[in-house]
């Protein structure tokens, strides 16, 4: 009996301390508080903030596991892959991508016969390869020949040597095909019988590599004028002709940066709507303004359950006299 009286006695002592009180909180150096979540010394004690808000919590012991996810939290276990410290997340490092699972980073760019898993990584190193799915390697794509570690295009004209190939312009005979081909920056044109040069967006043009050429393999030629594939969009820095057509960026895709979630506003061709979506947790989300459709898209949310939006669109004299409604 006695002895049950003290064990009752040593758990109402033990549970009048917090779960904090039973750490040692102890320290000198931020090094002595990175056992905790948040961990840093401030007045010779550890305390603990929340990562982002930077807000007091109470402190907890650091679970060490390694993330096998890119955009989960540090420490990275994958190759390629570094922490950023800010956010304490995993990303991949410059010139590399996430995988399809987010378990690898690749190389953003692969040369021809490179290793690959996706096509992107080929067109980025050169705009006519294709990653070849079966042999997970960077090769040219059909019509097209390598030489000289590129891909260069294929004419219908057969060849022996480059003076075969001299009446028709741009072009050089490639044994291997025993075809003539055009040189570097040119492509055939429609029926395949001499080569033409590359245009930008909005000019006139007869095949999709002519378009290809300036605006890269997510362009091509609709009603005779250069303009970019469907779930793509043109990316315009600030000299115009410098335009590049890029795949839209979707809901939930990896992201490191806010500016990594442009996506195409659907209402308007050839527009970026870059204000809808931002990268959070390592995944393009719509800002708090907006809701996603079918899982692809973020418009405006002008349910009755966001008071911003109904701000924004009150009729001009409620916001007139609101104050003095306020105030009353």
């Amino acid at each position: 009996m006695q002895f049950n009286l003290i064990l009752l006695l040593a758990l109402c002592l033990l549970s009048a301390y917090s779960a904090e009180d039973l750490l040692e909180l102890g320290c000198t150096t931020n090094a002595q508080c990175e056992q905790f979540e948040g961990g840093q010394c401030h007045d010779s004690s550890c305390v603990c903030l929340a990562r982002g808000s930077k807000e007091r919590i109470p402190c907890q012991p650091k679970d060490n596991k390694l993330s096998n996810i890119i955009g989960g939290p540090c420490p990275c276990s994958q190759p390629h892959a570094e922490c950023d410290t800010q956010m304490q997340q995993c990303f991949c490092a410059d010139n590399y991508m996430a995988s399809a699972d987010r378990r690898r980073c690749l190389p953003l760019q692969v040369a021809l016969n490179g290793v690959c898993e996706v096509s992107r990584q080929c067109q980025l190193a050169d705009t006519f390869a294709v990653c070849h799915m079966s042999q997970k390697r960077c090769i040219c794509r059909e019509h097209f020949e390598q030489h000289q570690g590129s891909c260069r295009a294929l004419l219908d004209l057969g060849c022996n040597n480059n003076t075969h190939c001299e009446p028709v312009g741009a072009s050089i005979c490639l044994p291997q095909a025993m075809k003539c081909a055009c040189i570097r920056d040119y492509v055939p044109n429609h029926n395949m019988t001499s080569c033409v040069s590359g245009v930008g967006l909005g000019s006139n043009c007869t095949t999709p590599a002519q378009c290809q050429l300036k605006l890269g393999a997510g362009s091509t030629c609709r009603d005779n004028r250069c303009s970019c594939r469907i779930k793509h969009y043109p990316k315009i820095d600030q000299d115009p002709n410098s335009a590049v057509c890029e795949p839209q960026v979707p809901y939930g895709a990896y992201c490191r940066r806010t500016e990594d979630c442009q996506q195409h506003q659907p209402d308007v061709e050839n527009r970026v709507h870059d204000a809808r979506m931002h990268c959070f947790k390592g995944e393009c989300q719509c800002r708090p303004d907006f809701r996603v459709v079918d899982n692809q898209h973020c418009v405006l949310d002008t349910s009755a359950a966001n008071p911003r939006y109904k701000l924004l669109h009150a009729p001009l004299s409620m916001l007139i006299f609101w104050p003095i409604y306020y105030y009353v």
